[in-house]
């Protein structure tokens, strides 16, 4: 007992700290910026917008019908091991976008994305 007592008294941060994983309901596999235009350009910023789970399904992007259409995209973080890809289609049929950490992406001809597909190594 004195042990931990002395460990949690030089290390107070033990207590506190809790890492989200794959099974947390409110653990993010991929966060993104998504913009109503080309470019990824700040002007058409609209938010970051997490994607939820333990991925391995198509999942919509406008999951309150809130979004403007979404012609850029960049993801700014993902779980290691995780790849995010697109579609401009409900499911996961059209031409796929991959969608690497940090790249703007775009689709063809100003098509929308409407939905993501996240593969990571727990899905």
């Amino acid at each position: 007992m004195y042990f931990k007592s002395l460990l949690l008294s030089q290390f107070p941060c033990f207590t506190s700290v809790t890492a989200q994983s794959p099974g947390d309901p409110d653990f993010y596999n991929t966060v993104a910026e998504i913009y109503s235009g080309p470019g990824c350009a700040e002007e058409y910023f609209v938010w970051a917008d997490p994607i939820f789970g333990r991925g391995g399904m198509c999942q919509k992007l406008d999951r309150n019908d809130n979004t403007p259409d979404i012609l850029s995209y960049k993801v700014t973080s993902q779980y290691p091991g995780c790849s995010a890809t697109l579609y401009t289609d409900d499911g996961c049929m059209s031409t796929p976008y991959p969608a690497p950490v940090g790249e703007c992406v775009q689709g063809a001809d100003g098509a929308p994305f409407v939905v993501a597909f996240v593969e990571c190594p727990f899905s």
